[in-house]
């Protein structure tokens, strides 16, 4: 009987995650390198591929054999996973009836934690034939992206690697639905663009849903944000209702749970939306914080300090802040190292920052993206908190930090000056 390390196995089966570990780091890898590309005066296309019925299409033998062979997996571990796979039936029940049982030759059992990860898994050789732009998957939502000074090559590029792709979707029995494929343009051009995809043309979009965020071609995810506050106002009128019948524990409970974590999703790829944005998330969070204290007199920032927390801005600010120490400590993802590059402190000089400094050539576009913007929210950070021993210690003192922030949201209104 072979040798079987449990910790092994799961190393392999995380490995389907390796490029990104989630959807949020995946939209951030994707829309940084947009905006990275963007603010360098060039034209980005994203496609964004839909396959028919995904998780059903698998193909169990050539899960097998990818698990085997790619990623090294055999004996009992790999006995275990194939029958998990394999020898599953399906019926049908209508009233009192049922259907004669048939044997399941495709598809990962859904709603399991092991599912999506043997889609990546199957997925992976994805990553190996596109030739002339960048994949990024997760689960099956599956986008190319490719940026470039010229629009035509751009094109090209774009229709050459998704051909490549649809040969190799037929060849492991995948379908690629090419009605619901999308086409997205950021960056300076004045003509509408449409990309070839299989057999259908695809022309742009104004802006559709990448991995549960609404985007937009000038990524300014002001729609995203106004569908968040719908959310969340659907949910505060329904706490209005109740407010009478609940003591302010339990309203404070609701407000967290149901209103303020409508803006707890990849707050990082969003947060630099619009101030008419930003000046409807602070009505929606001052409103339900004067239904939880019943109060209608103290002011925004009064009910902040009464409630101890603070805006959703403030709070997204902290948030990246404990992502630049899960870095600097070298407990973060690959992928957000990459974003964020530490500094050779081999000839530190004083001032210094921890972060290689990101230079940027347009204010609309280079200031608002993450990596300009994090290395200077890291050096605004007081060193009392920089040098927490763990991340424990660090995310308790963030969160009492009022961060010092010099963004278009923050800055002061003046009459007849503008803002400074």
């Amino acid at each position: 009987m072979s040798h079987i390390s449990f910790n092994n196995l799961s190393e392999v089966m995380q490995s389907a995650y390796k490029p990104y570990h989630s959807t949020e780091t995946a939209l951030l890898k994707v829309l940084t390198d947009i905006l990275h590309f963007i603010d360098q005066k060039k034209v980005c296309l994203i496609s964004l591929l839909d396959l028919s019925a995904a998780f059903d299409t698998i193909d169990h033998d050539i899960l097998i054999t990818r698990l085997n062979r790619t990623f090294g997996i055999s004996g009992i571990a790999l006995s275990w996973l194939t029958s998990y796979l394999k020898d599953r039936h399906q019926r049908v029940k209508v009233g009192n009836s049922f259907s004669e049982e048939a044997v399941l030759k495709f598809g990962v059992p859904q709603g399991s934690v092991l599912g999506p990860i043997l889609f990546n898994i199957y997925l992976n050789d994805l990553f190996y034939i596109n030739e002339s732009t960048n994949v990024c998957y997760f689960a099956d939502d599956t986008t190319f992206h490719a940026c470039d000074l010229d629009l035509s090559t751009l094109l090209i590029r774009l229709e050459h690697d998704s051909s490549l792709a649809i040969e190799w979707f037929d060849s492991n029995y995948m379908k690629l639905n090419e009605d619901k494929c999308h086409l997205l343009v950021s960056g300076h051009k004045f003509e509408s663009t449409w990309v070839k995809v299989g057999d259908s043309t695809i022309w742009e979009s104004k802006e559709q849903k990448l991995l549960g965020v609404q985007i937009d071609k000038q990524l300014k995810f002001d729609n995203h944000v106004y569908s968040l506050c719908k959310n969340a106002g659907k949910k505060l009128s329904a706490l209005a209702r109740l407010s009478a019948y609940l003591n302010q524990d339990q309203r404070k409970t609701l407000m967290t749970t149901f209103i303020e974590s409508q803006f707890n999703y990849s707050p990082l790829t969003w947060m630099f939306h619009g101030r008419k944005s930003n000046n409807r998330i602070n009505h929606i969070h001052e409103r339900a914080l004067r239904l939880v204290y019943n109060d209608d007199k103290s002011s925004f920032t009064e009910l902040l300090n009464r409630n101890n927390s603070y805006c959703v801005h403030h709070k997204n600010i902290q948030f990246l802040a404990i992502e630049l120490y899960k870095i600097k400590n070298n407990i973060s993802t690959q992928i957000m190292s990459e974003l964020f590059p530490l500094r050779d402190n081999s000839f530190l000089l004083r001032n210094q920052t921890d972060f290689a400094t990101s230079t940027v050539n347009t204010s609309s576009y280079g200031i608002s993206s993450l990596r300009f913007f994090g290395t200077k929210i890291w050096s605004e950070v007081p060193n009392n908190i920089k040098n927490s021993k763990s991340l424990n210690e660090f995310k308790s003192r963030i969160k009492k930090w009022t961060p010092i922030c010099q963004c278009k949201l923050c800055k002061i209104y003046v009459k007849d000056v503008g803002y400074i």
